[in-house]
């Protein structure tokens, strides 16, 4: 009677017709599901020796599930629970579950690897750095946040944020782009960077850090954005702006975009088809093709063939043997503690944005995800990246979010992606770049960067209609977003800016000077 009452409850005769599964009066399965008892179909099992069974089984997205298969009566009055049969049921089920992720993920590996090397080259030319050094960086980043990190969708590469910082950075000490000089910089701020994340990680402070104010955070992003796609103008138009305007960024680009008649048609012609491509085929056109590899395949042709479409970046070669001893090392003591606090600054502010987006992708797959691990990950890829002469790196959200749509399942994704980097470099890749468009590549970041560049739904409310902790936040997210405007190049003083500014309103708050009013009780 105790197993009847148990059995009773469970609804699989009903279910399973809505399935159009045909149910024989004698024979009720009792199955015990997840909370995801959709996603797979049932079949018919049977047991030898015993009466027939039908057997639910249902899946949750990563492929377990447990079922609890019950027979009909028997002659004696008690029932036969065919557990045996259930277990060889799920076990049946895992190989071809394990095989359709393995395949998944090697095509999700091989479409982010495609957009992956194209988009190093842009994020170089924001850097400032050379091409070869956020390809060293891509490669040497990808396997360790594979193996360590606590998202199976993150992939950890060059970013837009963390290359702009970078220019920031090292052109506000003087240093000449491209220079050898200037790409050991690059490699120090990524040492500092990943060494700040490694000991916030060991420290188990990554909730505190994530912790850090929203409207500090998404103020600097819109800005750092902004500033991002205005210096991609350039390569857009194949133009430069002169006179007083061109000394800052956004003034550069409003200057560019008021004198068409200073385009290039090529330049143009390309970065135009690259956006129409990429706001409208949702990043891919097949699993293999993303939208990005088409723009550079398309734009590679044109050059080859002698079309006009701007400079193009030319052929690199890697000398791996040159590597060693690390060129970060060589970096004069003067120039190297001048980075320091930029390179925390870098180290911080890249994590936050990634990690924002590594939270969500986990609540929405149920799953726990680890901040201090997710440091830790992102951490060891960026001092990896400054001994192979590489730039800062971290979670890069345009990447992992193909790799998701692509189909990927697992880190293996993600390993997939560093092993063909390294490839890539190994056997000499560099010389297929001898015809990629810069313009191109200044279309794909501008694209990557704009949804970035559009204010937040926090900084666009009506201050007026809000309580006073939503105008305090709404104000602190602009005040952010113009420090982080008039800091450029360096962009990380902004953001302490806006930090310091967020401070002092707490530190004022807690006196009691600011705050809610409070209405006085008669």
């Amino acid at each position: 009677m105790a197993l009847m009452s148990i059995a009773q409850p469970l609804t699989f005769a009903v279910g399973a017709r809505a399935r159009g599964v045909a149910v024989r009066p004698r024979a009720t399965a009792a199955v015990t599901t997840g909370a995801s008892a959709s996603t797979t179909g049932s079949f018919r099992a049977s047991v030898v020796g015993g009466p027939r069974a039908l057997l639910a089984l249902s899946a949750d997205r990563r492929g377990a599930a447990s079922s609890t298969l019950t027979s009909r009566r028997t002659g004696s009055g008690g029932r036969v629970v065919c557990q045996a049969a259930a277990e060889a049921a799920l076990e049946a089920g895992k190989p071809k579950e394990k095989e359709n992720s393995f395949k998944a993920d090697i095509i999700a590996g091989i479409s982010v690897v495609a957009v992956a090397i194209p988009q190093s080259c842009g994020y170089a030319l924001l850097a400032g750095t050379t091409v070869k050094c956020a390809l060293l960086a891509a490669a040497a980043a990808a396997l360790p946040a594979a193996l360590l990190g606590s998202s199976r969708y993150m992939q950890v590469g060059c970013l837009s944020l963390g290359a702009l910082l970078t220019n920031g950075a090292l052109t506000g000490l003087g240093l000449v782009g491209a220079s050898d000089m200037y790409c050991m910089g690059a490699s120090m701020l990524a040492l500092y960077a990943g060494v700040t994340r490694l000991a916030l990680g060991f420290g188990k402070l990554g909730k505190t850090i994530a912790g850090l104010p929203v409207s500090v955070l998404d103020g600097f992003v819109c800005g750092a954005s902004m500033l991002v796609f205005s210096i991609q103008i350039p390569h857009i138009t194949g133009a430069a702006a002169q006179g007083f305007m061109a000394g800052h960024y956004g003034t550069a680009a409003i200057w560019l975009l008021a004198h068409p008649n200073l385009w290039q048609i090529g330049n143009v012609a390309l970065s135009v088809f690259t956006f129409v491509l990429m706001l409208n085929s949702k990043k891919r056109i097949h699993p293999l093709f993303p939208a990005a590899l088409v723009c550079c395949i398309v734009g590679g042709a044109l050059a080859a063939n002698g079309i006009n479409v701007g400079n193009c970046v030319g052929a690199i070669s890697f000398d791996v043997a040159g590597l060693f001893p690390p060129a970060v090392l060589q970096l004069p003591k003067e120039l190297a503690l001048a980075l320091l606090a930029p390179g925390i600054a870098i180290g911080v502010s890249t994590y936050l944005e990634s990690a924002a987006v590594c939270k969500r992708w986990a609540d929405e797959d149920g799953e726990e995800w680890d901040s201090d691990k997710e440091l830790i990950a992102q951490g060891t890829s960026s001092v990896l990246s400054a001994f192979a002469g590489g730039m800062p790196v971290a979670g890069t959200i345009s990447r992992a979010a193909l790799g998701k749509a692509a189909g990927a399942r697992t880190q293996l994704a993600h390993g997939v992606t560093g092993a063909l980097l390294i490839a890539f470099i190994v056997f000499n890749g560099g010389a297929l770049l001898a015809f990629l468009p810069k313009s191109a590549l200044g279309a794909l970041v501008a694209c990557g960067i704009m949804p970035l560049a559009i204010p937040t739904a926090l900084m666009l409310r009506n201050v007026g209609s809000l309580d006073y902790e939503g105008k305090r936040d709404t104000i602190l997210a602009w005040v952010a977003w113009a420090c982080t405007l008039l800091s450029a190049p360096t962009l990380d003083r902004g953001l302490l800016a806006g930090c310091f500014v967020a401070l002092c309103v707490h530190l004022l708050e807690k006196a009691g000077v600011l705050g809610p009013k409070k209405v006085a009780v008669a």
